[in-house]
């Protein structure tokens, strides 16, 4: 049952990226959670998964352009940005104007600036891990992966290569691989509280809490600000069934309506409903425009009124 709560979880909560987990934000989809409850399990297995990532990197095309005007005109940092690539070219200068770019959501010019940087600098490994995050983080790890790779044959002593070529196997479904990436990271710079949460994450997937709760603690006692840790720990916490020290970590994250819906989904995978809709009902409370905690409430409340309650 603890396994089954903790992948319950793992719908709605956390995730994690190149320098540190995805955010995931409180409006998350999460439908599967509903078959978990019913007893069904996802329709879609890893292979079938893999498959579609693999033809949707087929079939890509490049984003829209934005109107690159309305951009710069926006953003002082963009146009300051230009001036000094154009001024004085380098792949760190055009890593600059790069991630200025992803600031403002034009991805397209942002993986033209990246080319640039590297054909400046084809040995830099900060210009194929930029690259790498960027392809991950658009939904295409398999196209990642190759940048992922290049970055850590360039720079082998840097822990942020190893961490993003992890998050990249993770993204694939390569689970030990990826938690492998995160341990050298990890060897590479104990105090990484990015590349700890990462590992954290993936014992939590490979099963492991007591290992997860190791390692997002260690992540949490380097950095105490970064949320998604707290998230973590709350979720390794859940998975061995210390519901308490689940909460603590939860909230601990900073936001309490988020903390008292993650609480809900706990008690919703143990058919505790009763105990779910108080969660819920009490998240909605806290932010009263928050839609999904209202579908959970409501949803909770139906299954206890059906008297499926343990």
């Amino acid at each position: 049952m603890r396994f089954g709560v903790c992948l319950f979880l793992l719908s709605v909560l956390v995730g994690c990226s190149a320098r540190g987990p995805y955010h995931v934000t409180p409006d998350t989809r999460d439908d599967s959670l509903l078959a978990t409850v019913k007893g069904q399990a996802p329709t879609d297995s890893l292979a079938h998964f893999i498959e579609k990532v693999r033809t949707a990197a087929a079939e890509a095309t490049p984003p829209e352009r934005k109107p690159l005007a309305r951009a710069e005109a926006l953003s002082p940092q963009l146009t300051a940005a230009i001036a000094a690539a154009e001024a004085s070219p380098s792949a760190p200068a055009y890593r600059v104007v790069a991630s200025e770019y992803v600031r403002l959501g034009v991805e397209e010019m942002a993986h033209e600036y990246l080319d640039k940087a590297a054909a400046i600098e084809p040995r830099d490994s900060l210009t194929y891990q930029a690259r790498a995050r960027m392809w991950r983080n658009g939904g295409f790890p398999e196209r990642a992966l190759s940048d992922a790779h290049r970055a850590v044959y360039f720079a082998p002593l840097s822990a942020a290569a190893h961490s993003t070529l992890g998050t990249v196997l993770q993204a694939l479904g390569r689970h030990a691989e990826a938690r492998r990436e995160y341990e050298r990271a990890v060897a590479l710079d104990p105090a990484a509280a990015y590349a700890l949460n990462n590992l954290c994450y993936a014992w939590i997937l490979e099963r492991q809490p007591v290992r997860a709760i190791k390692a997002c603690r260690a992540a949490v006692d380097q950095d105490t600000t970064l949320r998604v840790a707290w998230n973590n720990l709350g979720l390794a916490y859940a998975s061995s069934g210390n519901i308490d020290a689940a909460r603590a970590a939860f909230e601990a994250a900073g936001d309490r309506a988020a903390a008292r819906y993650k609480l809900g989904v706990v008690p919703l995978a143990r058919r505790r409903y009763a105990d779910a809709v108080t969660a819920f009902a009490e998240a909605q409370h806290i932010r009263p425009n928050w839609r999904m905690a209202a579908v959970r409430a409501r949803q909770a409340q139906k299954l206890a009124n059906g008297g499926a309650e343990e």
